[in-house]
Order: C-alpha cells, then sequence, then structure tokens
C-alpha cells in the first residue's frame, strides 16, 4: 500500500465504520443499441474487444438516455438542457430530488428555508440548521467529460443517475439513505465537442478545467451556474487517468482565499470514505497531499520528506480549476483522476497498479476506469449525507466568517503534518475592492463587465451614493465598491487583488522540482481584464456612503463635442472599443488610424493609435456608442493618419485554438493555417489574408519545407503584416530571414508564471501601447523578455528594473538575470522594409486571462496592416 503519514480523524468510530462497508452495488450497464440520431463519435470508435473494456455512450445517445430514466424514476428525476458547448451542442442538468414521503418533503423544505439566507444572514441560516438538525437535504454536485478524451467519468455518471432515480424506495437500503438526504446535481458531459472529436479541449480550443474564473466558455458558465445557484458544499469533477487512482486532496500552495481549517477538515474526512470504499473492492488510490514522494511514488527530492509538507502537484492554488472553484464558492471538491490499467502493449490485465490482484475484466482497463469512477461518487454521497447537518453548517460558517469580516482563523487541534503554520497561506483581507466610474477609469464598458462578472459569481456589488474623496483620489458617484464583509470574500479576494508571489518560498521552490502543478501562478480580473481597480487596505479610513446594486446598467455612450467636428475620435482603450471598431469596419463605415497624439474638441490629449471616423458617419457612431457604451469625441483640424482596414488574420496553427477565439472574440477575422497546409495547397492559402499571429517555431530548412518557406518570404516580401508572441513569435522572424537582432529568452520551469508590472515607454506616444498608463500589468507564462532588439523596431514597453513581479511564480536564478529592464513590446519593419512587425515577449491572446493587453493586441493588427 502506500505510504501514509497522517490521517484525519473527524468521523465517529461507528459513522467510520458503517463507511467501510458502504461500497455500492453492482451498477447496471448502460448499453447499446444507443437512441438518438447517430453522428460520428470518437467515444464509439475506443477498442472495445481488449479485456476490460465497454461500448462508452456517445454525445447523441446521452440526452434520449436520461430522457429514459427520467420517464422510469417516478417524478424523482428531472433532466433539462442547461446551456451549450462551443460548436451548439446541448449540456444536460439532471437533478434527482426525491419527494414522495412527508420526511422527503420537509427535508427539502427545510433547506430552501436555510440556502434562502445563506449568502445574506448566514448567522439566521445556521440557527434555522440549528432548529432542524438532521432534517435536511444537502445538495452535491457531480460533473464528468469536462476533458473529452477522459472518458469514463461520463459513463459512471449515468450508472449513478440510473441507480438513483430508477432503483424502487425501499428495496436498497443505500439507495434511500442518499434519496432520503440529497439533492444530488449531475452534469454528466460538460464538453462534448471533446467528447466527440476525442480531444481534451472544447470546440474553441479551450481547456475547460482552466476557465473556471475566466469563465470565457459557455460550457463554463453553464456548470458555474450550478454552483451558484445550488452551493454544493461538495462537489467531484471526475477526470482520467493516473494509476492508480487519484482522488485530488490539493496540495500546496492552498488559495488564499479557502478557509482552510474548515477545508481541511472536510476533505480529509471524506477522502477517508473514498479510500475505504475503494480498498473494499480491492482498488488502489493515492492521495497526493498525503502520498507525495510515497512508496510507489517518485523518490523525494534530496533533504525532503514525505507528506503535507512538500506535496507536489495537484493543488488547490488556481481557482480556475473546478474542483477549486467550488471550494471558494461551497466549502469542498476534488478532482478524481481514475486508473485504466489494462495495457495494450502487454496484453496482461493482471499486471496492474490499479488495485491488489485485479485479474477480473470488471476491474482493469476501461471498466475498471468506470467502476473507480462509480466508487468514488457513490461513497462521496454516502458521506456527505450521513454528515449533512455538519457539512452544511461549517459552509455557513464560512459564509458567517465572511459576512462578520472575521479575522482569518488560527490553527489548532490539526493532526501531525498538517500542524505547521506555514501551510495555511490564509492572509488577512483588505477593507474593500473599489472599481471606478468616470475619471479615473480607463473603461467604463469594462468596469461594467467587470461588476456583472461579481453579481453572477454572488459576490455583492454596491455603488457610491455621491462623489466621495478617499485620499487624493476623488470616486465619482456610482462607483462600484466591493466590501469585503460578505459571504464570499474568498471568492472576491483572489478574483480582484493582485495575488501573491510565492516565488521564495522554499516549500514550493526545489529546483528542479517546483510544486506547482500546472500554470498560471496567478490570475486577477482586477489587474488583467480592461477595468481598473483598487484595494482600500483593512485599516484605511474609507466610509462612503454605498447602495446595493443588483443588476448593473449600460453606460451611456454615443458621439460628443460634435459642433463643427470635421471628425470622430475613438481611442482604442478596451476590448469594448476593438469590438465596436470591427463592427463598423464590417458595416462599411471608413476609419484612419492616427500616427501621433492630438487635442480633441473637448481639449482632451488622445493618444496615438486612436481611430478616425469621418463627420458624415455621425449617424452610425451614434447608433454604435449607445449600442457598446463607448464615446466619439469631435475633432478638428489637420491630423496625422493613415488608412485603417478590417485585417484578415492567419493563426498560424493546425486548428482552432485560444488565440483564434480571442481573435474572433474581437470582432476580427481569424482562422487557423497550419504550415502544412500552407506547404501542400494548390494555391497559397496566405493570399486570402493580411496579416500572420503567430506564437510557432519557423518550419524547417528542409527540402520538404520549401514551399512554405517561399510562400511565407512572399507574404513578408509583398507587405504582409506579422503579430508574434513569446519566444516562438521573435525566433520565428530571425529563422526567416525577415530580421536580425531580434532574441529572447525565457524562465521555463514546472508552473513559472506570473503577473508583472511593465514599463510604458510609449504612453501617448505609441501607436501600438498610446492607450496604456505608464506602469501597466500583464501576465506571463512563461516569464519571457527580449534580450535584444534591432535597430529596425521601436521599444514600446520594457519590464523595470525593480518590482516587476507582482505575484505568482517566478525565482529569481541566474538564468533570469538578463530579465530586469529588458524590451517586452517592440515593433518596426523587416530588415527589408517590406512587411510591418510587432513581437511581444508576453502572449497577449493568453488563454482569456489578460483583457487588458487585447487593446494593444488589436493595435499592432491595425498597424501591421498598413
Amino acid at each position: 500500500m502506500i505510504r501514509r503519514l497522517s490521517r484525519c480523524f473527524w468521523l465517529t468510530a461507528a459513522l467510520a465504520a458503517v463507511l467501510l462497508t458502504a461500497t455500492g452495488t453492482a451498477a447496471s450497464a448502460i448499453e447499446p443499441p444507443w437512441c438518438g440520431t447517430p453522428i460520428p463519435d470518437a467515444a464509439e470508435n475506443l477498442p472495445n474487444t481488449d479485456p476490460g473494456s465497454f461500448a462508452h455512450i456517445p454525445w447523441y445517445a446521452i440526452g434520449c438516455t436520461l430522457d429514459d430514466i427520467a420517464s422510469r424514476s417516478n417524478g424523482r428525476m428531472t433532466v433539462k438542457v442547461n446551456g451549450q458547448s462551443a460548436l451548439g451542442r446541448d449540456k444536460y442538468l439532471v437533478t434527482i430530488n426525491a419527494l414522495d414521503t412527508k420526511a422527503q418533503r420537509r427535508d427539502y423544505s427545510n433547506w430552501q428555508k436555510i440556502h434562502r439566507f445563506a449568502l445574506d444572514d448566514p448567522e439566521h441560516a445556521q440557527k434555522i440548521l440549528g432548529r432542524v438538525g438532521d432534517d435536511v437535504k444537502v445538495p452535491l454536485y457531480i460533473q464528468g467529460g469536462i476533458h473529452g478524451n477522459e472518458y469514463e467519468g461520463v459513463d459512471a455518471s449515468m450508472q449513478l443517475i440510473e441507480r438513483l432515480a430508477t432503483t424502487p424506495y425501499g428495496t436498497d437500503s443505500e439507495v434511500d439513505r442518499i434519496l432520503d438526504h440529497a439533492i444530488l446535481l449531475f452534469n454528466p458531459i460538460q464538453n462534448p465537442d471533446g467528447r466527440i472529436a476525442g480531444t481534451r479541449v472544447n470546440g474553441n480550443g479551450f481547456d475547460l478545467n482552466r476557465d473556471f474564473l475566466t469563465q470565457s466558455q459557455p460550457e463554463t458558465l453553464s456548470s458555474m451556474a450550478i454552483m451558484q445557484r445550488w452551493l454544493p458544499p461538495d462537489m467531484l469533477d471526475m477526470h482520467g487517468y493516473a494509476t492508480p487512482t487519484l482522488i485530488e486532496a490539493t496540495t500546496k500552495p492552498h488559495n488564499p482565499g479557502i478557509e482552510y481549517d474548515l477545508w481541511l477538515k472536510w476533505n480529509q474526512s471524506r477522502l477517508d470514505a473514498n479510500e475505504a470504499a475503494m480498498n473494499a473492492e480491492n482498488f488502489l488510490v493515492q492521495r497526493p497531499v498525503n502520498d507525495w514522494c510515497g512508496d510507489d511514488l517518485p523518490p523525494c527530492p534530496p533533504g525532503t520528506v514525505p507528506g503535507p509538507i512538500y506535496s507536489e502537484g495537484w493543488d488547490d492554488w488556481g481557482p480556475f480549476y473546478t474542483p477549486m472553484y467550488s471550494q471558494l464558492v461551497g466549502l469542498n471538491g476534488s478532482t478524481v483522476e481514475m486508473c485504466n490499467s489494462f495495457s495494450a502493449a502487454t496484453g496482461d490485465p493482471t499486471r496492474t497498479p490499479c488495485g491488489s490482484l485485479l485479474s477480473d475484466n470488471a476491474r482493469i482497463g476501461r471498466l475498471g476506469a468506470r467502476r473507480a469512477q462509480y466508487l468514488t461518487g457513490w461513497s462521496t454521497l454516502l458521506f456527505d449525507t450521513a454528515n449533512r447537518e455538519d457539512l452544511l453548517n461549517d459552509e455557513l460558517k464560512i459564509y458567517r466568517r465572511g459576512v462578520t469580516d472575521a479575522a482569518r482563523p488560527t490553527m489548532a487541534d490539526l493532526p501531525p503534518g498538517f500542524d505547521n503554520p506555514e501551510n495555511y497561506w490564509m492572509h488577512e483581507y483588505p477593507k474593500a475592492y473599489v472599481i471606478p466610474v468616470g475619471e479615473g477609469q480607463r473603461s467604463d464598458p469594462e468596469a461594467r463587465r467587470l461588476a456583472r462578472w461579481l453579481l453572477a459569481n454572488g459576490i455583492r456589488v454596491e455603488r457610491l451614493q455621491k462623489d466621495y474623496s478617499y485620499g487624493s483620489t476623488r470616486f465619482e458617484r456610482g462607483t462600484y465598491v466591493v466590501w469585503m464583509d460578505q459571504a464570499l470574500r474568498g471568492l472576491a479576494d483572489t478574483s480582484l487583488g493582485a495575488g501573491v508571489d510565492v516565488s521564495d518560498r522554499p516549500d514550493i521552490v526545489q529546483d528542479p522540482i517546483d510544486i506547482l502543478y500546472a500554470p498560471p501562478g496567478a490570475w486577477s480580473h482586477g489587474y488583467l481584464w480592461g477595468a481598473d481597480t483598487l484595494s482600500i487596505p483593512d485599516a484605511a479610513n474609507f466610509k462612503p456612503k454605498t447602495q446595493l446594486t443588483r443588476s448593473v446598467r449600460n453606460v451611456p455612450g454615443g458621439v460628443a463635442a460634435a459642433r463643427n467636428a470635421s471628425a470622430f475620435a475613438l481611442a482604442i482603450d478596451s476590448a469594448t472599443a476593438v469590438r465596436t471598431l470591427n463592427a463598423l469596419l464590417a458595416d462599411g463605415v471608413t476609419a484612419e488610424l492616427a500616427t501621433q497624439p492630438f487635442t480633441n474638441a473637448l481639449g482632451e490629449q488622445m493618444p496615438a493609435g486612436t481611430v478616425l471616423f469621418q463627420a458624415g458617419a455621425r449617424k452610425a457612431l451614434e447608433n454604435a456608442g449607445k449600442d457598446w457604451g463607448v464615446w466619439f469625441i469631435g475633432v478638428s483640424g489637420l491630423l496625422t493618419t493613415e488608412p485603417l482596414t478590417a485585417p484578415r488574420i492567419a493563426v498560424l496553427t493546425g486548428a482552432v485554438t485560444q488565440e483564434v477565439w480571442s481573435l474572433r472574440n474581437l470582432g476580427f477575422t481569424a482562422d487557423p493555417v497550419s504550415t502544412a497546409t500552407i506547404n501542400t495547397a494548390p494555391t497559397d492559402p496566405l493570399l486570402n489574408y493580411d496579416v500572420i499571429f503567430n506564437t510557432a517555431t519557423y518550419p524547417a530548412n528542409t527540402p520538404a519545407n520549401a514551399t512554405v518557406r517561399a510562400r511565407l518570404a512572399n507574404f513578408f516580401a509583398t507587405g504582409g503584416g506579422y503579430v508574434g508572441a513569446l519566444t516562438n513569435g521573435a525566433s520565428f522572424l530571425t529563422a526567416g530571414g525577415q530580421v536580425t537582432g531580434l532574441t529572447a529568452a525565457n524562465r521555463v520551469g514546472a508552473g513559472r508564471s506570473g503577473i508583472i508590472n511593465w514599463d510604458n515607454s510609449a504612453s501617448g506616444t505609441g501607436v501600438i501601447t498610446g492607450a496604456y498608463r505608464v506602469r501597466d500589468t500583464a501576465i506571463v507564462d512563461p516569464p519571457t523578455w527580449f534580450t535584444s532588439v534591432p535597430s529596425t523596431m521601436t521599444v514600446d514597453g520594457s519590464l523595470p528594473l525593480t518590482g516587476f513581479f507582482l505575484s505568482g511564480l517566478w525565482p529569481f536564478d541566474a538564468m533570469s538575470a538578463s530579465a530586469p529592464g529588458s524590451p517586452m513590446i517592440a515593433h518596426g519593419t523587416n530588415t527589408a522594409g517590406t512587411a510591418r512587425i510587432t513581437s511581444f515577449a508576453m502572449n497577449p491572446l493568453y488563454r482569456a486571462d489578460p483583457e487588458r493587453e487585447w487593446p494593444m493586441l488589436a493595435s499592432s493588427v491595425y498597424w501591421v496592416d498598413n
């Protein structure tokens, strides 16, 4: 067995004994023939003749199969379409809430009363819970298939659903216990696109398990809404594959927004129940926080010991993971990485680390994976329902700590290995976060967007009833204020704060191993999205009158200073401004790009990179301004401009990726164009595009790549524009002979990434970064910078000499010595002077995190197109 350093024993001996035997009976199979209209589906094409294989349910059969189960549930189960995937395929929410008996109806009514007050008055909710005790239902959430090619979690979810929905009451004591005491919420297929295609990502090229904070994808929004609606105190996200099955107990670093004492209490004790159920069928499990570098895992790094002091991997640092978001909204959550032990190479199903002497086909390969997910799900439901009163009370305790602005808890009575204060990670919260409107805000539409995101995520937002001065800063009436004395203060803080720099933590940084499972190491809507925010320290004298807001109206927009205007100006200072411009260009409105700063009719200085429209377009601009909430300001006199057209962008990739999605989200025409296609297409596909966006390497100088290299050279020789990012984006130009001396360096390593400050040498004056502040923020993954820039290019932004790393993981060492003061953004021409180019050391299209960087990316695209 895997070595165990410590376990947390909050369960009574009697309850533990019950759970040790509660493994669940054999589940009925969900088998073909399938209902529905067949379409090609990768799930159906998996091998089903090897030992341990079975026929996976295809996406097209999930909806009708659920309908059939619901029809046999005697009203116990409902199924509804709960949103669509990126490519428009249905997702489903299954709710199993038995209300047949008087006790079931009473317990559900009691939960409704508690839920009504949970976030606004958790103390009152606790009093209700205290009166009703165990006579209450608990909502529990299970999600499958977030990664499309991790199949068996979907099939296990369908088995769980059928057993719970169709087992006659009174014939299965375990089913009765769960039905009596739980509201069961299943999202059986989170990623239909990926299941059909057999890919990890969705149809937009996004890893959905990195999207739960940005919530850019429709699949994420629908799942987030379930958690916000029901506030489940526990959830499981079914993944694959790890051998033996990994039930994620979240390792360091811990997100500071988590109430560590309560999370640890429930995470560890529930995992004890999961492990007992798995062991009862001879399945082994691994628990990283307990098992790191244990007997059956990699050896410990020099000088370290196993266990929670040094516990690498499956961390709860990032709220972009589904269970980590669940921990910030509710209480607990785990990723379950099921084993899949059958090896086609050996053909020997008995040689398996999945369990102990598991030679029968039901417990190896894909059948073993499905069984592992089923057992983990079933034991979780039994454990949580048995502990429902205490579980709900501790969730309410978290909310109450927030509402009362309680100090973060001191740790006491924790088991050995967990009682080191260095493990806690919690910090005190500020008094409030402020999102200004009007003066002091770079973009009112983006401020509105951020406020709407907060409200959708259960965070209380208030607004100033009148202007208010705080030191030398004056906030206008209507400014958004997020007070931190609220139930979901942990989520508010992790969304709006700058985050934490963990680079100097010796328990995190152990070269060559850094204890962070995956980047990014930092995130912040307040520092990476398009609105300015301000943190108010807890001790500050900040006492404005504010009023709760439950919705956010559109901001005003239109045309200003129109009298005698010869043109109207739009600053490209937000993603909203970019979308507005692209919509107008698509409608045939002509525009020009200002290459020098100027003064508008209101006496305001406008930066280079501003877009100008003819006075005759006033009506179209008025309508666009009202629709998008932006202002077109009148100008007069002669300005230095050049034509601006709607560029067509070729993204050098073989599939729709996050970069393609981001460009399309901004309103650009953007398509994936692979170098293989450029090489083999009868007609050069680059002739259809004006600009290349690229983060890939230049094709090797071999006879097989002669055509693609020639076509790329022709693209640049005939005036095609180029925007590149990261080290590959720069080396592509040098390897292709377009520039000499553009070199970049990076600091790769496990999880190295974070939020940086960068200094804008072209604030106001530069066509790329003119709309940005003198010092601004961005995200780097990995940290990358230019070590040299050719004379044909101008540096627009650089790292400061000191204080440039705000949060995340970037241990500063000899490999990073050249970073301070180094260029980050540069634009210019190729050596021949035939093509305009812009190169970013960071990637402005990294996932959906850096919306603040999107305007300068767009400005680059417009400029290089000329």
